[in-house]
């Protein structure tokens, strides 16, 4: 699911809550528990996608810098937290334009690719977990994306690298 359908639904389901409610929006809003959490979850879904639109209007090495700092925060994640935060991350790379998407993929390629073999490994194993996941047109939209971001590498480490990825997109 993308950052904005996620939005969407949460939206939804407000509406509805709200919208059988007698009293006013803001009464509702003050006091349903319900619609508290609804808006927590949207406001972190938005952040999130705030957060790869700035890292996307980033010249490269800041950008990478940046996403590093994110990925290194995940490594120091209990395993489930871990996964949601990485989840909620990929998730939002729907929801940008290509260009922004190559852009960060690139990045986290090339992140990934400078890791330890144990962070790295841990990494890709919840990558293939979340892109399991995926519909048919997300995972080749991750598929160019990586083809894109790859192209500078010389011919073997290009071939490696999307070899890897491309397991994790089977």
């Amino acid at each position: 699911m993308t950052t904005s359908s996620q939005i969407e639904e949460l939206l939804q389901k407000c509406e509805d809550c709200a919208g059988g409610d007698s009293r006013s929006y803001e009464e509702h809003f003050a006091e349903c528990p319900q619609c508290k959490q609804y808006a927590e979850a949207a406001e972190k879904a938005n952040q999130q996608l705030n957060f790869l639109e700035s890292l996307a209007s980033k010249p490269y090495d800041s950008a990478k810098q940046l996403l590093g700092a994110r990925m290194r925060g995940f490594l120091g994640l209990p395993p489930e937290e871990r996964k949601a935060a990485i989840s909620d991350l990929l998730d939002g790379l729907g929801d940008v334009s290509t260009k922004a998407m190559i852009k960060i993929v690139k990045a986290r390629t090339d992140l990934i690719m400078e890791m330890p073999k144990e962070d790295r490994v841990t990494l890709m194993g919840i990558l293939k977990e979340i892109m399991s996941t995926w519909s048919p047109e997300r995972k080749m939209l991750e598929k160019q994306a990586v083809m894109k971001a790859t192209e500078d590498y010389f011919f073997l480490k290009k071939k490696m690298v999307r070899k890897k990825f491309g397991a994790l997109l089977a």
